[in-house]
């Protein structure tokens, strides 16, 4: 039964006494008191002679925010029927009740006032103003030395999450739970008919003559616990003067860097006082004022939020799309803004980089009081790169300019290719023959010589720096490639490869998302924290990050240890479908990386072995054992047979070698390749048997794997450049001392001299319009290589060239691809010409719809949508949005049954492209749909899509290449 609590107010306030009024449904009863908060705090028992009694309950300042009343009585109370009567002539039946309340004290005592107000609320861009900052305590005292966080930042940015700053007082007193749970034995107790006692006690009088006590037996029943509910706890959750001469030159916005301030720590003076410098970027728009404060004594705090604005008398907003396709012609739209109370005669001009305008670059326009009108510039792209331009307005003593860049992709057609080379002496002579049919403003002649072997990964290091997709294991192969080849990465040089400096800092913030990717148990999922994770992600995580630690990278302590811990009991997170062949494989890698963490275990290596037999683990799997094992002085004869059974399943030819191995159903979960078992291979025998002639033959099975200078996936650039790194350095011995000279039939390119041990390189570019005018079509040019000198020379020559037709048929290796676009509000909005380009209607919505063919299961698949620049995706996951751009995706299998969930795992709605990604395909037809907004007028170009196995690109599809046309 139910104990009625009723308090003699709603809230408290510490000094303050509860009276608590207890209405028990019998009395008289024994009662007991709890009062608790995160634990039993004390308790008292108290008798009820009359109806009621009320407790009086002391608030003190520790009890805010809350504190939770717990009333338990007991005593007996007649017995009724089943319609509720009471039953005469019988005893008392036993009863308790109990009741609860949850005592409010609001932490008034707790909160400081704060106040961050700018000292100029409307000023013009690149302008500096001072925040004021106040702190006072509830009293209204000024709070000395409180600490201050001040945050100024775009309310644009803010507005895509519907961020809003959270009161931290709320967080910091959240309302506290009980703390226990409560168990009541007395619910147990099963009550006997009181008429059937009765009727026993007759008998028994008749029986006996006689009257006896007569005791009711308990009758046991199955326990059932009921815990009284804790309460929960609640969810934490300036028009400036004009210009003094018109004759000064208009100031070019170029920074708009959304956060204008970022002061984490800021201190209050004696009196409560603190003020804060801030220069707001080049943005025209209202920011939002933040600070948050606490206490020096930790345990007062603070919000507050106010309003900067910056903003002109005559404004300039270029709405540029977010990029470019070469081949791209479009309307540059401008907005002119004007801010006062009167027309202006507004001239406006613009001028670029990378591109060519189509009519006229200046226009002289009325804008009218408090309005504003657009503008537009037909241009088109030049070239691929990046393309930079600026828009000037003046009206008079008001005037302003923007400066924005745009990156300008590749086209769809690029081709290209690469051969590598050696000089030992004497002289190279490789026939060049111009491309036909070429755009020469793009594409270039490369020539890159070097005088060690390393610079023939270039190419491989540009594929894993360049990689589009970012899953666990694709951010770890790009770590683990950059950071163990740290100390040699100036030998990597090509035309689009960052620098050093760059892909270092790039490395470091790759660690940071892995970080922000790890699950509680310590593991790694494929895409977003909170997904299952998964065991070969997580060993290859741990790989790249002790790696990334060895060479000296910022590895965070706990993320190490938590995979380490993971390693150790990688057997516990194998799923129950993975076969013996697959965990065994996965154990062996966990233990070679155990190894390089410091955490050998010889034993358990030896023990895998023993128990499963050489011929039953994989390549990849007896090649990490058998680093582990190295220098074991137990394990000497299981090393021996080792190397016996890995020369039993070597090919070789007369110039190289590669080991035979198969794979099973479940490699998906493996991402094994036979070139990536090779370059396993070949780095356990470097460390083993150096003088093995084995391997310089597996290192030319391995380069003459590659296709355009690398290999097919992450994986196999990333372990075939770790083996080869160690090759490279273990291997070339004779010091350099040569001078390199090129020419292009009788025109000399270039020369070089290489002295000592060195990973320095010379490139030389030859532009395609250069080469086109040297090497007429159909005639040939010899690239003449010499050297002069002791040493060898590494050489490598790349063509890159765009053809001057951008579309391209469909595809099947593996896939059929194809992509409609569709209207969404009205069918008029999108059609599709005779010539098979896309009209579609300027402002209009579209239904994006691509459709995928699989004739047999695939694993790791990526569906990737380029799109047209003048289109722009409406994401569902900001705010702004709304439920207007939901993506979806279906499937319809081979039997012609749907599925009606999504078939993918994972997707990205970027800026340029959508991508679409599943682990495992089953044969089907596939359709995936989002949509995009139709944002700047013009013709542009798009790429087809495009769907492929991530780790066997050779298996893939693409569409036919579009034209839109957006007017």
């Amino acid at each position: 039964e139910e104990v009625t609590l009723i308090p003699d107010k709603e809230k408290y306030s510490p000094g303050d006494t509860a009276q608590i009024l207890v209405q028990p449904p019998f009395s008289p009863a024994e009662g007991l008191l709890t009062v608790s908060r995160s634990g039993i705090l004390y308790t008292e028992p108290f008798r009820i002679d009359s109806d009621t009694i009320t407790l009086k309950i002391p608030i003190d300042d520790a009890h805010i925010p809350n504190l939770n009343i717990q009333v338990d009585v007991v005593g007996s109370t007649p017995r009724v029927d089943d319609s509720g009567e009471v039953i005469a002539n019988t005893p008392n039946r036993p009863a308790y009740a109990t009741g609860s309340l949850n005592i409010k004290i609001p932490p008034v005592s707790r909160t400081l006032d704060i106040e961050a107000v700018p000292v100029s609320a409307e000023l013009e861009p690149g302008e500096q103003t001072e925040v004021n900052v106040t702190a006072k305590d509830s009293n209204g005292n000024p709070v000395s030395n409180a600490e201050v966080a001040l945050i100024v930042v775009d309310e644009a940015i803010l507005a895509l999450t519907n961020y809003s700053l959270n009161d931290p007082v709320s967080l910091f007193y959240a309302n506290r739970p009980i703390g226990f749970s409560c168990y009541y034995s007395r619910s147990n107790i099963i009550l006997v008919d009181p008429l059937s006692l009765v009727q026993d006690a007759s008998r028994q009088l008749m029986a006996k003559g006689m009257v006896e006590d007569m005791a009711v037996g308990e009758a046991p029943l199955a326990t059932m616990s009921m815990a009284l509910p804790a309460s929960p706890a609640p969810m934490m959750e300036a028009g400036g003067p004009p210009s003094e001469s018109p004759a000064q030159p208009i100031r070019i916005r170029s920074d708009f860097n959304p956060l204008a301030a970022f002061s984490p720590v800021v201190m209050t003076d004696s009196s409560g006082f603190a003020k804060v410098s801030v220069s707001v970027p080049d943005n025209l728009t209202r920011y939002r004022v933040m600070a948050v404060a606490v206490s020096p004594d930790g345990r007062q705090f603070g919000a507050s939020e106010s309003t900067l604005t910056a903003r002109l008398p005559l404004m300039v907003r270029p709405s540029a799309p977010r990029f470019l396709n070469f081949g791209d012609e479009f309307e540059l739209p401008v907005i002119l803004q004007n801010q006062t109370d009167t027309d202006m005669r507004v001239e406006v001009a613009i001028r670029a980089s990378n591109l060519s305008f189509t009519a006229e670059r200046g226009k002289r326009v009325t804008v009218p009081a408090r309005d504003r009108i657009e503008v537009r510039f037909p241009a088109k792209t030049e070239s691929a790169g990046q393309a930079v331009f600026q828009v000037a307005a003046i009206s008079g003593d008001y005037a302003d300019a923007a400066t924005i860049e745009l990156p300008v992709y590749t086209p769809a057609t690029t081709e290209g290719f690469a051969t590598y080379g050696v000089l030992d002496e004497g002289t190279s002579f490789q026939p060049i023959m111009s491309p036909t049919e070429v755009f020469p403003q793009f594409g270039e002649l490369e020539i890159t010589t070097s005088s060690t072997a390393l610079q023939a990964l270039t190419d491989a290091v540009l594929y894993l720096t360049s990689y589009p997709f970012e899953c666990s294991e694709q951010l770890a192969s790009r770590v683990l490639g950059i950071a163990a080849l740290r100390d040699v990465l100036s030998a990597f040089e090509a035309g689009d490869l960052p620098e050093p400096a760059e892909m270092e800092a790039a490395v470091q913030r790759d660690i940071t998302r892995l970080q922000g990717l790890q699950n509680s148990d310590g593991g790694f999922p494929y895409w977003r924290r909170g997904n299952e994770s998964i065991p070969f992600n997580t060993i290859h995580v741990a790989h790249a990050l002790q790696r990334a630690r060895i060479k000296g990278f910022d590895v965070p302590q706990d993320v190490q240890q938590n995979l380490l811990t993971y390693l150790q009991q990688i057997e516990t997170h194998f799923p129950e479908y993975y076969s013996q062949y697959t965990r065994r494989t996965l154990s062996s890698y966990a233990l070679y990386v155990r190894e390089l963490m410091g955490d050998k275990d010889t034993q358990k290596a030896a023990a895998l072995i023993n128990d499963t037999g050489l011929e039953n683990l994989s390549l990849d799997a007896i090649g990490w054992l058998w680093k582990v094992l190295l220098d074991s002085p137990d394990h000497v004869e299981m090393v021996d047979t080792i190397r016996r059974h890995i020369g039993n399943l070597v090919v070789e030819t007369a110039g190289a070698a590669n080991f035979t191995t198969v794979y099973d159903e479940q490699n998906y979960l493996l991402l094994g390749s036979n070139r990536r078992t090779d370059a396993i291979m070949l780095e356990a025998m470097i460390t083993d048997t150096p003088d093995s002639d084995l391997i310089p033959k597996v290192v030319n099975g391995l380069l003459s794997h590659r296709q355009k200078g690398r290999w097919n996936s992450t994986q196999e650039n990333v372990f075939v450049l770790l083996a080869l790194d160690k090759y490279f350095n273990t291997f070339e011995a004779q010091t350099p001392e040569f001078v390199a000279n090129i020419w292009l039939g009788d025109q000399y390119a270039g020369s070089h001299s290489y002295s000592g041990y060195s990973t320095e390189y010379i490139k030389s570019t030859i532009p395609m319009s250069y080469l086109m005018d040297m090497v007429p079509a159909g005639e040939t040019r010899d690239l003449v290589i010499s050297k002069q000198g002791n040493g060898r020379l590494y050489y490598r020559l790349g063509l890159n060239y765009a053809p001057t037709n951008l579309s391209l048929e469909p595809l099947d290796m593996g896939f059929v691809v194809e992509r409609r676009y569709e209207a969404v509000d009205d069918p008029d909005d999108v059609r599709q010409d005779a010539t098979g380009k896309w009209i579609i209607k300027a402002g209009a919505k579209v239904n994006v719809h691509l459709t995928m063919i699989a004739d047999n299961r695939r694993y790791h698949v990526a569906l990737v949508d380029p799109l047209p620049a003048g289109l722009e995706i409406v994401n569902p996951e900001l705010a702004i949005t709304g439920n207007e751009g939901e993506t979806s995706g279906t499937r319809t299998s081979g039997y012609n049954w749907w599925w009606y969930w999504n078939w993918f795992d994972h997707q990205n709605l970027r800026d340029e492209r959508a991508e679409v990604f599943t682990p495992l395909l089953w044969d089907g037809v596939y359709s995936y749909s989002y949509i995009a907004r139709a944002t700047t007028p013009g013709i542009f170009v798009v790429p087809p899509t495009k769907a492929e196995e991530m780790y066997s690109p050779e298996v893939f599809g693409r569409s036919a290449s579009d034209v839109v046309v957006v007017e």
